[in-house]
């Protein structure tokens, strides 16, 4: 730290004035001597004299300038791979023995440079750890270098020691990025491939109907064993329930192997795909390959009725089979094999649209009663068979006053405040492109309870008349479309952006808000997401309401999980305002039922569900290191590569370093006033002084 300096907000040469002010009122007071003696007379002179000084000096802001230097000495962090690739090739004592020689070269270099460890985990440490897990189970090096550049910006970084097998199965390649600090590698593993049979993935859909089949693809893999027979199996709990015999090709080679499975239980399924192991393989590890099919019930049943064809028809259905959880019947009216289908079917559906219904020949009367009795939504497409004055009844959204046979041409306009659902930024921009649809003119009354999702547009002039709005009373929801010439929308968004994704989206979204029932459960415990990772935390959230269905806590909640093998797992929390989430480590991989219960009121509620743990199992499907990769981001960085066993190499070269600190200076500007121990020292020359004078009886 450098001398202070002391800096006036007025000419230094005031001080002198304040000294003879000082003088001068002590001189008024003790110019004669009082009941005590001359030295006590001068004591009292002095005491007051520098207290008139101090103040009178106070008034021309003397401020105190400290400078401060602070060397920051360099850091060097060792960034260790410590996931799963590394302890598949390397024993637990030849690992316990490298990690104690890595300390060693920490130590050495500890006088030098401020020593730092980080890992792939997240864990950061001044202190080298004294075991390492190597159970990560992924490797995303450039991820690890990035957070180090952005944690050290701007500070004093000596290098880094990346110790790794240079393989990497996550982001990208580390040598992609530039990088402001020198990088020495540390290679550990082996470069020389071995004899091996792998499964490389699995590829299969995550949900599938029940009843119905669906495709798994093992990709199957191999070094050492071309022209040979491998057998693929697919097991499930514990029975092969498919296997074939596929013929190795060359080195490194994929080979797909196509099985079509039945999802006949619903609910997480799990199977096991296997493919045989052969003599001389490094590993069995990745023999073995986990696919989680989720089996649903079945599909959201959509039912369509239209007095007539339409291209908007097509349109509409196109675009709800876009999405594999729907499934929808067509019915047109005036075709008497579709009504004598609908009449004899017993289905019941989800959501029923109305096209141009109700029209003046009444067909659909037959059909609607049974509907309401179902509790099925609905969403009523206007057009011009539509009758307006059935429609203003039936729809019951809105009410119509329409001028016979006059129609506008309008463009849709997104509501701002509809969140009901979300649409897309790109489908609201592509909206701006779609050409206009055909809307009845006339006034137009909307229920209390309607929600508007598009408004009419009349060349550039926005209106307050729906274009497409919903409403959700009681148990049902209802959806009305006030325009003909939807086909359109379609046939324009592939000529813009080459597909239907913004049409599919917007009709999809409306379909999925009708057809989905709303959950009046007043307890409601469900995982956050239906998979989770082995080396993540379950996490639970939890709702609870009242008769009025309001928001309350404090109650205790009961949680069972059961794994697959019938072992169950007990918990029990209590929400608050602040939490309502619970947090489950160390779940190993399965599937799980959850059965949660909570006391309300003289009820026990209780409800049910699953969930997934998977493992991701890619680090063992390459174990072969990859120095060259460390090599090629150490020479791009300046820093040098070593190999394990040239670990001494590596500590010559970080102790020989020019480790150069980085001074960093602070100016700091304290204004006497602010100083303590000034009016301590004026409350002490105050005081002295009154005490000397009423002991020696000057009062």
């Amino acid at each position: 730290m450098q001398k202070p300096a002391l800096i006036f907000e007025h000419s230094p040469w005031f001080l002198v004035l304040c000294v003879l002010a000082g003088a001068a009122y002590a001189l008024l007071l003790y110019t004669k001597s009082g009941p005590w003696g001359a030295g006590l007379n001068k004591l009292l002179f002095a005491c007051r004299m520098l207290t008139v000084t101090i103040i009178a000096a106070l008034l021309i802001s003397p401020v105190l300038k400290q400078i401060k230097n602070l060397i920051e000495q360099p850091a060097m962090i060792f960034a260790i791979d410590n996931s799963l690739s590394l302890a598949e090739v390397t024993d637990s004592v030849q690992l316990a023995a490298f990690n104690e020689e890595l300390r060693q070269v920490a130590s050495e270099i500890d006088d030098q440079y401020r020593v730092e460890f980080r890992n792939l985990s997240g864990d950061e440490s001044d202190e080298f750890p004294k075991q390492v897990q190597y159970d990560k189970q992924s490797t995303d090096l450039s991820s690890l270098l990035n957070d180090i550049k952005q944690d050290y910006e701007g500070r004093n970084l000596g290098g880094v020691v990346l110790v790794s097998d240079g393989i990497y199965n996550q982001g990208v390649s580390p040598t992609f990025a530039d990088y402001n600090f020198d990088i020495y590698t540390l290679g550990v593993g082996d470069t020389i491939q071995k004899s091996d049979l792998s499964i490389m993935s699995l590829l299969y859909n995550k949900i599938s109907y029940q009843g119905n089949k669906f495709p798994l693809i093992a990709q199957v893999t191999h070094r050492g064993y071309a022209g040979q027979q491998a057998k693929v199996s697919v097991i499930k709990n514990g029975n092969v329930i498919a296997e074939q015999q596929v013929k190795l090709s060359g080195d490194n080679q994929l080979v797909d192997v196509k099985f079509l499975i039945e999802a006949e239980e619903k609910g997480y399924q799990r199977y096991q795909v296997t493919v045989e192991r052969k003599d001389g393989e490094f590993t069995y590890t990745n023999n073995l390959q986990q696919a989680y099919v989720e089996v649903i019930e079945g599909k959201e049943q959509i039912a369509l009725l239209a007095p007539a064809p339409h291209p908007d028809i097509k349109a509409l259905k196109s675009a709800v089979e876009s999405n594999a959880n729907y499934t929808i019947d067509q019915y047109i009216l005036s075709i008497n094999e579709d009504v004598q289908k609908l009449t004899s079917s017993n289905k019941k559906y989800d959501l029923v649209i109305y096209h141009q219904i109700p029209d003046r020949s009444g067909v659909y009367k037959r059909f609607t009663e049974k509907f309401e009795k179902e509790k099925a939504s609905s969403l009523v497409v206007y057009g011009s068979q539509t009758d307006v004055r059935q429609f203003n009844s039936f729809n019951k959204i809105l009410s119509l006053d329409a001028i016979p046979g006059e129609y506008d041409q309008v463009t849709a306009v997104f509501n701002q405040g509809f969140n009901s659902f979300k649409l897309s930024d790109e489908l609201q921009q592509s909206m701006d492109e779609f050409p206009p649809v055909v809307v009845p003119f006339g006034r137009v009354s909307m229920s209390a309870d309607a929600d508007v999702l598009l408004y009419q547009q009349v060349g550039s002039i926005a209106t307050n008349k729906p274009l497409i709005a919903v409403m959700h009373q009681n148990d049902s929801k209802r959806g009305v479309i006030m325009g003909s010439g939807l086909w359109r929308w379609k046939l324009t968004d592939y000529a813009e952006n080459g597909n239907n994704e913004a049409f599919n989206e917007l009709i999809t979204k409306l379909v999925q808000y009708l057809s989905s029932k709303e959950d009046k459960r007043k307890f409601k415990a469900y995982p956050v997401k239906n998979e989770f990772l082995t080396n993540e935390k379950v996490v639970f959230d939890t709702e609870v309401y009242n008769d009025l269905y309001e928001r309350v806590y404090g109650n205790k909640i009961d949680l069972t999980l059961t794994n697959a093998e019938g072992k169950k797992f007990n918990y029990s929390y209590i929400t608050n305002e602040n939490n309502t989430r619970y947090e489950i480590s160390g779940l190993p991989e399965g599937v799980y039922k959850y059965s949660a219960s909570t006391q309300l009121g003289n009820k026990r509620e209780t409800v049910n569900g699953e969930f997934l743990i998977k493992e991701l199992q890619i680090e063992n499907i390459n174990l072969t290191a990859d120095f060259n990769l460390l090599r090629k981001l150490s020479d791009k960085t300046g820093g040098k590569f070593y190999k394990a066993d040239e670990m001494t190499g590596l500590k010559q070269e970080l102790t020989t370093l020019k480790a150069q600190g980085t001074i960093h200076t602070s100016e700091k500007y304290l204004p006497f006033i602010h100083l303590k121990w000034l009016f301590f020292l004026l409350l002490f020359l105050l005081a002295g002084e009154w005490f000397i004078r009423k002991y020696s009886g000057g009062y």
